[in-house]
């Protein structure tokens, strides 16, 4: 698969070809380059406000975004990848707060989800519950709950440096950033999460009070995790770390154990974007 950030990009894998046909009016050029950057984009989306649809309409936002600006684009000023990822940057730390990320940043300091749900009427001690696909499902939603836990510039350079893996160098560029100030937020930010990990989940340490098995009724209660339509049933391209094709690096060893919980979560496909702007297309072709 196609991955923008990597350090040096084959001239086979350049975009600028697409973007020349597709200011010049082929479409199909123009799907080409979206069906290339849209799971990236949803991905980041979804770190980003750790909901599936919300991440779905971001995604469309931002490539709404990108579509009308493409004209403008100068590859004498810059890569593809970091004028389009400017833009999803700047998106998403500028976008509306949701309620969401209000409820998890008013409780950053202290995440325990059973504590909500014994404000809940008629709340019983709720038995563990063993059945994998809902584990992974809360599994997932924690670690996507964390990020939100992190002011929106620490998320998106965790995203980038860490889940990603992306150097210090292109990560401070789609942020518009100092390569310095890039590494000290990616150090805090890790510094922040894996202190959490540490501290209350089990899976890093059986005593912890934070297991799966045990959070998944309250969440369900909560109204955070419903089983019929659970992040682990949307599409997936394999595990963050199978798409990226290989493994952390450069990493101190009191972080790897957290990120590698990060990169073993799935990378999701893209909602399809393509038949969307087939729709624009035919839309516009109307008027």
């Amino acid at each position: 698969m196609h991955n923008p950030f990597q350090e040096k990009i084959e001239e086979l894998e350049s975009d600028v070809n697409y973007i020349k046909l597709a200011l010049e009016g082929d479409v199909t050029a123009l799907e080409a380059l979206i069906l290339r950057h849209q799971s990236w984009i949803f991905n980041i989306a979804l770190n980003m406000t750790g909901e599936i649809h919300r991440a779905e309409d971001v995604t469309q936002e931002i490539l709404i975004k990108t579509i009308a600006k493409l004209s403008t684009y100068d590859e004498q000023k810059a890569a593809f990848r970091t004028w389009l990822y400017r833009i999803v940057a700047n998106h998403v730390i500028n976008m509306k707060e949701s309620k969401k990320e209000q409820f998890f940043a008013a409780h950053s300091e202290s995440l325990d989800f059973g504590t909500y749900a014994l404000n809940l009427p008629d709340t019983k001690k709720l038995a563990p519950m063993h059945d994998r696909e809902i584990l992974d499902e809360t599994k997932n939603y924690c670690t996507l709950c964390i990020l939100l836990c992190l002011s929106r510039m620490e998320r998106m350079v965790l995203i980038l440096g860490a889940i990603f893996d992306v150097t210090d160098r292109i990560g401070a560029e789609i942020c518009d950033i100092s390569r310095a100030n890039f590494r000290k937020i990616l150090s805090r930010s890790r510094k922040k999460v894996a202190a959490y990990f540490q501290k209350n989940c089990s899976l890093f340490d059986e005593r912890n009070p934070c297991k799966c098995s045990e959070q998944v009724s309250y969440l369900i209660k909560l109204g955070m995790i419903k089983p019929d339509d659970m992040n682990v049933k949307h599409g997936s391209m394999g595990s963050i770390r199978t798409v990226l094709g290989k493994t952390i690096t450069d990493i101190e060893n009191s972080y790897s154990e957290f990120l590698e919980l990060y990169q073993d979560q799935p990378f999701f496909k893209g909602p399809d974007m393509v038949i969307w702007l087939k729709d624009l297309v035919k839309l516009q072709l109307r008027k």
